[in-house]
């Protein structure tokens, strides 16, 4: 096992004469245990890359084996161990938090590899040269459980699976989120497909929000809001550039565009405020089994539906887990679970006193014509508790 920290700024001889010293390590990225691609050796001034194969490690630094060979120009577009990874912030993706690079592992068998970080005391201890005086144990995370950024580009660099930020849960990526900068937070969400990038924005805080969508790019900005629920664009209406906000409404398009006032006309404390204006709704008269054979294919499946009556007024909602255990044969009008509905004019407080009072997951907003308009989960109604508690905490 190597350490990062051991090799900086060691002499490279040849010929028994300092040729350079070694300064950085550029990686490649394709594989869990990325090889050393060139060494950075500074020489009179200038960096220059060499072939690892032409540089033997020893304890004292390293020799270079032959002068044949070109010497290339540093390249910045490169991903460099010491000046892109070093000191800076990375992703744990086993336990979902951030982590601080203060040394990076190696291992030479063959080929110079990348095996891991060290996010420890002894990383830094290592580097101030007191590993001898003092001894603590390393701690390594292997390489492939990181994610790391270039933090000159924004651009996530190392992506050892394209997937993996995918997985981690949206509370537990936003919470990462808030603790980044504006340009790493950009480079994830950037790299998340549209629908997961949808669901961390909304689960982050208010100016983590507006932050992310103030700084993504149009292309990525377009397929982003076009997955975001109307209630949390309209939630930015007032904090957003106007100029962002006018692009936004242009991106999701004029219907879309029309709920987002509609939202917006209720006011934030308000149940309308609140709805989603996204929801599952189906006749009363289906079967159980016309309405299973209707989700069978649809992934994930919604938590409850909106059931109406032939008029598309509100009978009341069934939670999807008790269609399963229900008669294939009866109609969804007769085994509604629920049938409690507020108006958009409701304040938030009365909602929070019902979802309490009666342990509801969704509530139905509906017009003056009882025809519903859209839902409340119990997912927005504790997204404002702790909006509200954080405000609270702050004054």
């Amino acid at each position: 096992m190597i350490y990062l920290s051991n090799l900086l700024n060691k002499n490279v001889f040849f010929e028994r004469k300092i040729f350079g010293k070694m300064v950085d390590f550029a990686v490649l990225e394709s594989s869990p245990t990325p090889s050393v691609s060139k060494i950075v050796v500074k020489q009179n001034g200038k960096k220059i890359t060499i072939s690892p194969s032409e540089i033997t490690l020893r304890s004292f630094g390293a020799v270079l084996n032959s002068t044949k060979s070109p010497f290339l120009p540093y390249d910045e577009r490169d991903f460099y161990l010491n000046e892109d990874l070093l000191d800076k912030q990375v992703i744990d993706i086993d336990d979902r938090r951030l982590v601080r690079v203060n040394d990076v592992v190696l291992e030479a068998n063959g080929q110079l590899k990348v095996i891991g970080i060290d996010i420890g005391a002894a990383g830094i201890i290592r580097r101030l040269g007191l590993d001898k005086l003092i001894k603590t144990e390393p701690k390594i995370i292997p390489w492939q459980m990181i994610e790391a950024f270039d933090y000159q580009t924004g651009n996530v660099k190392i992506s050892l699976s394209q997937n993996r930020l995918n997985k981690i849960h949206p509370s537990e990526l936003a919470d990462i989120l808030e603790n980044l900068g504006s340009k790493e937070r950009v480079s994830i969400v950037e790299s998340l497909d549209p629908r997961s990038a949808a669901k961390v924005i909304e689960e982050t805080d208010i100016r983590t929000r507006e932050a992310i969508l103030e700084g993504l790019k149009a292309s990525a900005l377009g397929q982003v809001v076009a997955k975001m629920h109307v209630a949390s664009i309209a939630g930015l209406f007032y904090k957003l550039n106007p100029l962002r906000i006018r692009e936004i409404l242009k991106l999701i398009g004029q219907e879309r565009a029309q709920k987002v006032e509609r939202v917006l006309d209720f006011g934030s404390e308000t149940a309308g405020g609140m709805m989603r204006t996204t929801f599952w709704q189906f006749d009363g008269n289906l079967t159980v089994k016309e309405t299973y054979n209707k989700l069978f294919e649809e992934s994930p499946k919604p938590e409850a539906i909106v059931v109406t009556n032939g008029n598309e007024k509100l009978v009341g909602i069934i939670y999807t887990k008790d269609i399963l255990d229900s008669d294939s044969l009866a109609q969804l009008k007769d085994i509604v679970a629920e049938r409690k509905f507020v108006h958009p004019e409701v304040s938030v407080n009365d909602l929070i006193t019902l979802f309490s009072r009666y342990n509801l997951r969704l509530l139905p907003i509906v017009d003056r014509d009882k025809k519903p308009i859209g839902v409340v989960k119990i997912d927005n109604i504790l997204e404002k508790i702790e909006e509200r508690t954080r405000v609270d905490e702050l004054i």
